[in-house]
């Protein structure tokens, strides 16, 4: 009776961890949260303002077809589709004030956000524990908010980013935390 209580547990364990290690994760998710300051000139006044940015990275895993029914198969590299989450702290408190949700698709590790002016999102490069906002790159908020249209940023490699407003909110001062 022993034997077949401790044979019936081995089958049980061996089955359940062979269930377990044949899921398949065909995605490499990367998730990454940053915190950075820009400064912005309103009004001929220098403002400084931080920035909390959340972004996730989603590769998806893909085998070259030529190697179809091989052992080892060459992996290859699709687009990673980016979704980032920028959280804006306009002022001294502890508080963000804004939250803008953009995502897009790219070849290569691209680092840029979006942040906001009164009327305008504009576009920033991560610089270190700073953003640089290019001058050249700014959204109308009204028509970022209402229409799901997608902008086109060209990098400095000359590479063309389709990135899209998914989302813009001002918060109020007690959900914003």
């Amino acid at each position: 009776m022993k034997i077949f209580k401790t044979t019936i547990l081995s089958i049980a364990l061996l089955t359940g961890t062979t269930i377990i290690a044949q899921e398949n994760n065909q995605a490499g998710v990367a998730k990454e949260t940053t915190k950075k300051t820009y400064k912005l000139y309103q009004n001929g006044e220098l403002i400084k303002n931080s920035v909390l940015i959340e972004t996730t990275r989603n590769q998806a895993v893909m085998l070259d077809k030529k190697d179809r029914n091989k052992v080892n198969q060459d992996r290859i590299l699709p687009p990673t589709a980016v979704v980032k989450t920028v959280k804006i702290d306009n002022d001294a408190d502890e508080y963000y004030d804004e939250i803008i949700k953009f995502s897009y698709t790219t070849d290569e590790k691209t680092d840029f956000t979006l942040v906001s002016s009164k009327n305008d999102l504009m576009l920033a490069v991560e610089d270190g524990e700073n953003i640089t906002i290019l001058e050249n790159m700014t959204i109308s908020m009204d028509e970022a908010i209402n229409s799901k249209k997608a902008y086109v940023f060209t990098t400095n490699d000359g590479n063309k980013v389709q990135l899209r407003v998914e989302s813009f909110e001002k918060m109020n001062q007690k959900d914003s935390k």
